[in-house]
């Protein structure tokens, strides 16, 4: 909060002296790190396969200070926002930049327990987890600010961002259960899994909170119900149920029109939701088209738990997990179950 509070006293209009900067905040310049952040960290996870620790560390330096500035400058804009037009700007600037960081996060813990420069690697994923909430608190912030038709595009956005997705948990989950991490790097990582868990669970607060009434009408009861039952009955959520619900969340999300139903069908959900808020369009339907294509979704997401291993890859034990389970299918059944037709969605044991 103290980091939030930092951002927000950035001066929303820069100096003659800084006139140079105007003209950087922009969505263009934020693409323009963007994509470079994107090359570095895909030639960061080439020289961890090759074993090249030089290059590593070069590409994860570049990924980082290019992901950084990507959120500099959508946060400068997001600063200076006076009219409908510059928050739309703005949200466009914050997506691209929260989703650098989400890509960022979940290649460097895939990579964590592999190959050279896994101190540096660990050492990064904290600050990206802060990056990335502080991309959501700010897009939260904007709500109001945008016009009517862009906000509940942006809502889906901060949902998919926030809430939509478990990788970097399940992939610290996996790397503390594997036992190969050196001994050095072990807390530190164990530190990483409890910070992005944490950063999960406090988005779904914040999305309860703040968002949900700006999400589009026909999927504010089945989101609004998987919070509620999650964040009512369960104090921390293990990596693999805490997958799980992130998946349910993701596959309500996906079944949204102008996401296409990118998510159910094992596509980029971030792609579908941004290109909606570029083209300016907004979907607020009472009804969800094709969202019964959920139940398979469902199903396979859940199947692993109720077979009693874990969905997300983790090893950790997974005690006293009947209760979260029996819950989460509890909800599934009573809340989605008026949304896929008015029958179960999967049995209850």
């Amino acid at each position: 909060m103290a980091t939030l509070a930092a951002v927000v006293a950035i001066p929303a209009t820069a100096t003659a002296k800084d006139s140079s900067a105007v003209s950087k905040n922009t969505v263009a310049a934020v693409q323009q790190n963007v994509a470079k952040a994107q090359k570095a960290t895909k030639r960061l996870q080439r020289a961890v396969r090759l074993n090249q620790s030089t290059v590593a560390k070069r590409q994860l330096k570049i990924a980082r200070s290019q992901t950084a500035a990507a959120s500099r400058t959508s946060r400068r804009m997001a600063n200076g926002v006076r009219t409908g037009g510059s928050a739309t700007n703005a949200a466009q600037a914050l997506t691209l930049a929260g989703t650098q960081y989400d890509t960022l996060l979940e290649s460097l813990t895939g990579l964590v327990d592999n190959g050279p420069a896994q101190s540096l690697i660990a050492g990064s994923i904290q600050p990206t987890i802060a990056g990335k909430a502080q991309i959501i608190q700010i897009l939260t912030s904007l709500l109001p600010s945008l016009p009517a038709s862009a906000q509940p595009i942006v809502a889906s956005i901060i949902t998919a961002l926030g809430a939509g997705d478990a990788t970097e948990v399940v992939n610290l989950d996996s790397a503390i259960s594997g036992g190969t991490l050196p001994s050095s790097i072990v807390g530190l990582v164990t530190q990483c899994l409890a910070m992005a868990t944490q950063a999960i669970e406090s988005a779904m607060a914040l999305i309860q909170s703040s968002v949900l009434p700006m999400l589009p009408a026909g999927v504010q009861a089945p989101i609004g119900g998987i919070l509620s039952q999650v964040l009512g009955t369960v104090t921390t959520l293990i990596p693999s149920v805490l997958s799980t619900v992130t998946g349910l969340l993701d596959s309500v999300l996906g079944s949204l029109p102008f996401v296409g139903g990118a998510s159910g069908s094992g596509g980029d959900i971030f792609g579908g939701l941004l290109g909606g808020l570029l083209g300016g369009s907004a979907g607020t339907t009472a009804s969800v088209p094709g969202i019964g294509s959920i139940m398979d979704t469902i199903t396979n997401l859940l199947s692993g738990l109720l077979g009693g291993g874990a969905s997300g890859g983790g090893t950790s034990p997974v005690a006293g997990a009947g209760g979260i389970i029996t819950s989460v299918m509890g909800l599934v059944n009573s809340i989605l179950s008026g949304v896929l037709g008015g029958g179960a969605v999967v049995p209850a044991s």
